[in-house]
């Protein structure tokens, strides 16, 4: 019985086109010891990479010279494993995916390595997978550090520093076409409405059990210098408006009729006036946050 990730990572495979790995390994391993490099090459489709491995290649390929077809080749196996962390389906690729996006980020992976059909098709790939997280979402009442939602508002943020199509992501999203779209967006305007302690979606942080409204402009991974890529700045600015997320909210409602998370939705659309204030500084403070590279020491906050 296939999944839907297996069925994603088939239309990746179609879209990326046939690779074979590289007959000669050249790729340098970090730490000396190439064993984990010749495992990673004789993968073949419907295997899976072990998380050390492909966390011992992303030292390779951050702090060596890459191989590119080496990379080329056992991109979709990344992808798989980011994917799975992401989806929550194997715990073991968390550290991996900490360098994985800085991986992508700094080293030429979609301007050097990649034809423009493959980036295409890596990028189609990852929106689709943070759209099934989406999809999946349920719930309005959260506490505590591991909530759901942290997950796939990270990977959005962190697809805008990668990719110039978060547009695109965006857009399918903001339909709040299925129950999960519905319900991420009112958790998303919840963190963009409400000051942190009056949040209803999500309770405030202990130091007990963490938690706290997801922070906006937060990204996964290892990015402390980074930043959105222009193109999706710019979308950002022209899309998030107090009118656009009034009517965003208002389909969130509709959509949600006969499910338990209507009712949290209402209140939140209720709020909407009371926080007119705070909504609208918000939606303009957030796109130039997203915009600042990280730097350390440059802590960002709210103005209202």
């Amino acid at each position: 019985m296939t999944t839907l990730g297996d069925d994603r990572l088939a239309q990746l495979r179609r879209a990326y086109g046939r690779v074979s790995a590289p007959e000669r390994i050249t790729q340098e391993a970090f730490d000396f010891d190439d064993h984990h490099l010749r495992r990673l090459a004789r993968l073949t489709s419907g295997d899976r990479a072990e998380g050390r491995d492909i966390w011992e290649y992303t030292q390779d390929l951050l702090y060596t010279e890459v191989q590119g077809p080496l990379l080329v080749y056992l991109l979709p196996f990344c992808l798989q494993a980011w994917r799975d962390d992401l989806r929550g389906v194997r715990s073991e690729y968390g550290g991996f995916v900490e360098h994985f996006y800085p991986v992508l980020a700094d080293r030429g992976v979609f301007t050097t390595h990649l034809t423009a059909r493959q980036t295409a098709a890596v990028s189609q790939f990852m929106r689709e997978t943070i759209l099934d997280e989406i999809d999946d979402q349920r719930g309005l009442a959260y506490q505590g550090a591991n909530a759901r939602p942290y997950r796939w508002i990270a990977a959005l943020n962190t697809h805008g520093v990668l990719l110039p199509d978060l547009h695109e992501l965006w857009e399918v999203w903001w339909t709040t076409e299925t129950v999960g779209r519905a319900v991420a967006a009112v958790q998303y305007v919840s963190s963009l409405m409400y000051q942190e302690t009056d949040n209803p979606v999500f309770a405030p942080w202990t130091p007990e059990r963490g938690g706290g409204p997801p922070c906006l402009w937060e990204f996964a991974g290892h990015l402390y210098k980074h930043c959105w890529l222009t193109p999706n700045v710019e979308f950002l600015t022209r899309t998030l408006t107090s009118p656009a997320i009034t009517e965003v909210l208002g389909r969130a409602v509709e959509r949600l009729h006969g499910q338990p998370e209507r009712e949290k939705a209402q209140e939140v659309y209720a709020d909407l006036p009371l926080c007119t204030e705070t909504l609208t500084s918000r939606c303009s403070e957030l796109p130039r946050f997203l915009a600042k590279p990280r730097e350390p020491g440059n802590l960002l906050e709210w103005s209202s």
